[in-house]
């Protein structure tokens, strides 16, 4: 399944369904079509995503079903939402964005797919009393994604558990594992030829966290 796809399913029955960086709305568009959503919101901070995803949403004839908002995170969206998609930026930007609403999301479901810097989104959701009900790990074009789905209620992680991610290490899908064994081969490779101590010491500690995550223990 790729990762557009993925991402609709996720929202499967929502009465509103909110993508902030929505960019063509192609996840919106797929999630009303095919996954049973019955409305969406369209937001981006910029004007010329936004009328990617106006052409886009007037092609799959849903503009009574979506509305266009811009919007700097949740800045302007005063529409209610019972999910919401933030999807494609980094993990601190993410973060970023979820502290500045955090008045307007307690209510709704998650849907979260970091770039990079997937640790930073579980240890802010940690922080802010939201619970991790699931995880996915997926690649497309042969890069890979973490997507995470969490709603509001406190739940107790471990550093390692923020780390790499409760669900994900539980359920170790394929995606994952491959994921981790290239970046321990990569490590391997390399680390007999880092001379500082202090480098050297921080590769054995993700190499010692790659051998748990890839069960060479």
């Amino acid at each position: 399944m790729q990762r557009i796809e993925l991402l609709a399913s996720l929202a499967k029955g929502s009465n509103s369904l909110l993508d902030l960086g929505c960019d063509h709305a192609y996840v919106l568009t797929l999630a009303i079509n095919k996954y049973n959503v019955k409305s969406g919101i369209a937001s981006d901070i910029s004007d010329g995503p936004l009328k990617m995803a106006k052409e886009n949403i007037i092609k799959s004839g849903l503009e009574d079903k979506i509305t266009l908002i811009k919007s700097d995170g949740f800045n302007n969206i005063n529409l209610d939402f019972d999910t919401c998609i933030i999807a494609g930026m980094g993990g601190i930007l993410i973060k970023d964005i979820l502290d500045k609403g955090l008045n307007k999301i307690k209510n709704s479901k998650l849907i979260l797919e970091p770039n990079k810097d997937s640790k930073e989104v579980r240890l802010f959701l940690n922080k802010n009393n939201f619970s991790i009900i699931d995880e996915y790990a997926i690649y497309d074009s042969n890069k890979y994604y973490e997507i995470i789905i969490s709603k509001y209620g406190h739940q107790e992680l471990t550093d390692f558990e923020i780390n790499y991610g409760p669900v994900l290490l539980k359920k170790k899908p394929l995606e994952f594992i491959k994921f981790y064994k290239e970046k321990y081969n990569f490590i391997n490779n390399i680390i007999s030829n880092i001379k500082d101590e202090f480098e050297k010491n921080e590769k054995l500690k993700l190499l010692n966290d790659y051998k748990i995550i890839i069960g060479e223990y």
